[in-house]
């Protein structure tokens, strides 16, 4: 008799327990969130590792002036060397809509280098959008992180 009564207690608490956490978002919302991460990681491991191809294959073909953009990409990895890239995931906020981009604001650093101008480095905040359907880069809302801006630190 005890023991059932210890079980139904336990069993009570578990389901009070339960009831009470914190709600969970849905399954399709961590997993966008999660492949939104890996998608930024993968970004900045590519563009770190000057693959050029690698880190096209995660733009979208609808990014915005994407020639032009994949050409000053290809400007960059060709001039500077070594990149680095460093997104704060830490620090990121990822916004999953139920209809729409992704959209994940996150704080960067980054450092250029080059024999001709020095050491250039720059950081912000910056917000990346993502198609929800093949978490594909559409677009890039602030400074973009990828160009830098050629002010050399002295």
């Amino acid at each position: 008799m005890n023991r059932m009564l210890a079980l139904a207690s336990a069993f009570t608490l578990l389901i009070t327990f339960a009831s009470c956490s914190e709600k969970k978002p849905p399954e399709v919302a961590a997993y966008q969130g999660k492949k939104v991460l890996d998608v930024v990681r993968t970004l900045a491991k590519e563009y770190q590792d000057k693959d050029l191809g690698g880190f096209m294959d995660k733009i979208a073909r609808t990014y915005p002036d994407r020639g032009a953009f994949e050409t000053s990409i290809k400007a960059v990895l060709s001039r500077y060397d070594p990149i680095r890239m460093t997104f704060h995931n830490t620090k990121m906020l990822v916004l999953v809509p139920d209809r729409g981009n992704i959209k994940a604001e996150v704080n960067w650093d980054a450092e250029w280098r080059t024999g001709a101008v020095g050491m250039i480095k720059d950081g912000g905040r910056v917000t990346l959008v993502f198609d929800p359907r093949d978490f594909l880069l559409v677009a890039v809302e602030g400074k973009n992180p990828f160009l830098p801006v050629e002010k050399p630190v002295k």
